[in-house]
């Protein structure tokens, strides 16, 4: 597989493919992953490529994007190919913004919380970012415990697009951060995203 960022026991996250774009689109049309992004409405044909092309831009400029993320060796009956993704976006410039989707019907077995650790260490012992953030819904319980189980804090209520969120740190615990000239730390030149996928992470459940 080309692409592959990070792989855990059951996961892979990865860079887009334009073949990505009717398995992200069913994930982007689900009320339940909308309800707390996109205004809770399901996402546009423009939005949908919109967002894929910009994935695909960003990781050809700076070295990471909102990775797909995958089942490894996924059960007959679960959704195959591309089920969510997480990393980091640009949204709220400067900060380096972290979010995960995943597919409803893989909520509830820890799969967001797998993808969110291994997304998160990979950003701090590879790509070498001092930080990042994380926008939570306050009524969005599953990603508040996604975010508590990763490890960031708590930090301020913030207004975004007439929106109440809870901004989330997470410090880098790394002394020396690395200092790889293949990645960008910051978003300076890079596309900005819409409403779609930028605002809060959708309820993981696990």
């Amino acid at each position: 597989m080309t692409g592959v960022v990070v792989e855990t026991e059951r996961l892979t996250l990865r860079e887009w493919k334009p073949a990505d774009i009717d398995g992200f689109a069913v994930l982007a049309r689900d009320p339940r992953v909308t309800r707390y992004i996109n205004g809770g409405r399901a996402a546009t044909d423009e939005q949908i490529g919109s967002f894929l092309e910009r994935q695909i831009i960003t990781a050809a400029r700076a070295g990471w994007c909102r990775w797909a993320l995958e089942l490894r060796e996924p059960a007959d009956g679960e959704p195959r190919g591309v089920v969510g993704f997480a990393g980091p976006g640009c949204t709220f410039a400067p900060d380096i913004e972290f979010g995960w989707w995943l597919h409803p019907n893989l909520w509830g077995r820890g799969l967001a919380t797998e993808a969110a650790q291994a997304g998160a260490r990979h950003c701090f012992a590879v790509i070498g970012f001092p930080r990042l953030i994380s926008m939570v819904h306050p009524e969005n319980a599953a990603s508040l415990a996604v975010a508590r189980k990763v490890g960031f804090r708590p930090e301020a209520q913030v207004e975004h697009s007439g929106v109440t969120l809870v901004r989330h740190v997470l410090d880098n615990p790394l002394g020396d951060l690395p200092r790889d000239p293949r990645y960008r730390r910051d978003c300076r030149g890079l596309p900005h995203g819409s409403s779609l996928g930028t605002a809060h992470p959708a309820s993981p459940h696990g």
